[in-house]
């Protein structure tokens, strides 16, 4: 592990496993975080700008591995954020459907607990274009935990259920699969305090940054897109900061 300390409130252009490493143990609160899916196919269409295309086309190489090597990247990223997790701390990941319910069981075999499932409902999914399978209404985010939760602020009977309702036009940025705003600012709220240190290894679009910032939380980011860093350096630049520290390092 890198001896050089990360600057938090920053998104960095490094390796999701990378910038891990270079996290000491026990110095993370919360987790969120949207890996790639290993979704995208040129026999995969979705939706963008109103036009149909492949997910290939429309995401990119950067959500394209071979099986293996994909299963070896989420297994480290679970590993990682065990052992970065303080004792309490909270474990939320995004995952294709399919991959969900392996990827909690590896994480309990690492040491998690498991907590729940959140699923995001669409209210306007894509159209079915070739009108052969149900159309796509809903994504999965696993929550668990390291050990006993330290933190759950129970917001609301009506606003803490595990099924969200979302419209996915409603969108800040660019990016082909932003996360809304809401849900991941509900889920920062609920498993962390003010002042405690909100990690994304896969920050994307920025969203967990903003919901970090607007409830006065540290924040801590790896991206390897430079065009997804600046996208979400400028919508945080867009946004009334409270007052934080720029200069803090995870030491």
């Amino acid at each position: 592990m890198s001896s050089r300390p990360l600057t938090l409130n920053r998104i960095h252009q490094i390796d999701a496993i990378e910038g891990l490493r270079r996290l000491p143990d026990a110095s993370v609160d919360l987790v969120v975080t949207d890996p790639p899916y290993n979704i995208a196919a040129a026999d995969r269409i979705t939706m963008k700008s109103g036009t149909p295309m492949s997910t290939q086309k429309a995401w990119g190489a950067w959500d394209s591995f071979h099986p293996f090597d994909f299963d070896v990247l989420i297994m480290q990223v679970i590993s990682e954020c065990f052992r970065v997790l303080k004792p309490g701390g909270a474990f939320y990941m995004f995952t294709a459907r399919e991959q969900n319910g392996y990827f909690v069981r590896k994480a309990v075999e690492r040491g998690f607990v498991y907590r729940n499932q959140l699923v995001m409902a669409k209210k306007n999914p894509l159209p079915s274009l070739s009108k052969s399978n149900w159309r796509s209404a809903f994504e999965v985010c696993m929550y668990l935990t390291k050990g006993k939760p330290g933190v759950f602020n129970f917001v609301s009977q009506a606003e803490c259920k595990n099924v969200f309702h979302y419209s996915n036009t409603r969108r800040a940025t660019k990016h082909p699969t932003e996360k809304p705003l809401d849900l991941i600012k509900l889920i920062v709220q609920v498993s962390s305090n003010e002042g405690d240190l909100v990690l994304d290894p896969f920050m994307g679009s920025g969203t967990t940054a903003v919901a970090a910032q607007d409830l006065k939380r540290v924040f801590l980011g790896f991206d390897l897109e430079r065009d997804y860093i600046e996208m979400a350096r400028a919508r945080l630049g867009k946004r009334s900061s409270p007052k934080r520290p720029t200069e803090r390092r995870a030491a």
